[in-house]
C-alpha cells in the first residue's frame, strides 16, 4: 500500500471517529430531584434531611444500569438548581420544571415525596414531562425502613416502565446488581448523611460517613465512587 492510500485510510477512520463522537444523543433524558419530605414519625429531622438526598442519589444510580435514557448525574442538577436558586427548602415550583429540563437537557424530571410512619416508608414519585409540561405518572413503593434499599430497587423499576423505557435484560440487570449489591439499612442511613454533609461543603464529616459506609457494607460500590468524586483517594479500596 503507497503512502497516499494509507493517508487515506487513516484520514477516513479519523472522520468516521470524529463523526460519531459529534454524533447526537437522542436518548430522552431523565433527572431526578431530591424528594421532598411528607409526614414522618419516628426518627430524628435530620435523618429524614439525610434520607431525601441520600435515596434519590441512589435511585439515579439505579436508572443508569438502563442504556436506553441518559441519566443526569446529581451534581450537575444540584448546579444548575444553585445558579437558579431554586430548590432550597427540597422544593422545586412546578412551572419551574420544564425550565430545568432545558437547561440540563431532560425529557423527564422526577420529584418524590418520602413518608414515614415509625419504619413504614413511602414514596411517591411523579414523572413530569418537560415537554408537556404534564405530569405524565405517578409510582409509589412501599416497605419497611429495614428494606429500605429494596424500595429504591423497585421505585427504579417503575420509573423505567412508566417513562416507556425498555426493561433490562436478564443477564444485563444481573451483572449490574452484581456490580451494585444492595446494601443494608445502616450502610444507606451512612451514605445518606454523606451526601447531605457533602451538600453543607462539610467535606471531612461527608468522607467519614462514606467509610461508615463502606465500613459497614465493603461492597457500597455507590460510596466508593462518590467518597473519591468528592476527595481523590480518600475511599480508595
Amino acid at each position: 500500500m503507497n503512502r497516499f492510500a494509507s493517508f487515506t485510510l487513516a484520514f477516513v477512520a479519523l472522520a468516521g471517529t470524529a463523526s460519531a463522537q459529534q454524533r447526537p444523543d437522542t436518548r430522552p433524558g431523565v433527572a431526578i430531584l431530591d424528594f421532598e419530605i411528607g409526614a414522618t414519625i419516628g426518627q430524628d429531622p435530620e435523618d429524614y434531611q439525610a434520607l431525601r438526598r441520600g435515596l434519590a442519589s441512589m435511585a439515579i444510580t439505579e436508572l443508569t444500569a438502563n442504556p436506553a435514557a441518559r441519566i443526569v448525574e446529581r451534581a450537575q442538577l444540584q448546579q444548575i438548581l444553585q445558579e437558579q436558586n431554586l430548590g432550597r427548602e427540597g422544593r422545586v415550583d412546578p412551572s419551574s420544571l420544564a425550565n430545568i429540563g432545558r437547561l440540563i437537557g431532560a425529557k423527564y424530571m422526577i420529584t418524590g415525596t418520602l413518608y414515614d410512619v415509625r419504619g413504614d416508608m413511602r414514596i411517591d414519585a411523579r414523572i413530569f414531562d418537560t415537554e408537556t409540561s404534564q405530569i405524565l405518572r405517578t409510582v409509589r413503593a412501599q416497605g419497611r425502613m429495614d428494606d429500605v434499599f429494596g424500595m429504591v430497587e423497585r421505585l427504579s423499576r417503575e420509573l423505567m416502565t412508566n417513562m416507556n423505557l425498555p426493561a433490562l435484560q436478564q443477564g444485563a440487570a444481573q451483572q449490574f446488581r452484581e456490580q451494585n449489591p444492595a446494601p443494608p439499612q445502616n450502610a444507606v442511613m451512612a451514605y445518606s448523611r454523606a451526601v447531605l454533609y457533602a451538600d453543607r461543603g462539610d467535606t471531612q464529616r461527608a468522607v467519614e460517613q462514606y467509610r461508615l459506609a463502606i465500613q459497614r457494607f465493603p461492597q457500597f460500590t455507590q460510596a466508593r465512587t462518590d467518597c473519591n468524586r468528592l476527595q481523590a483517594g480518600a475511599c480508595a479500596a
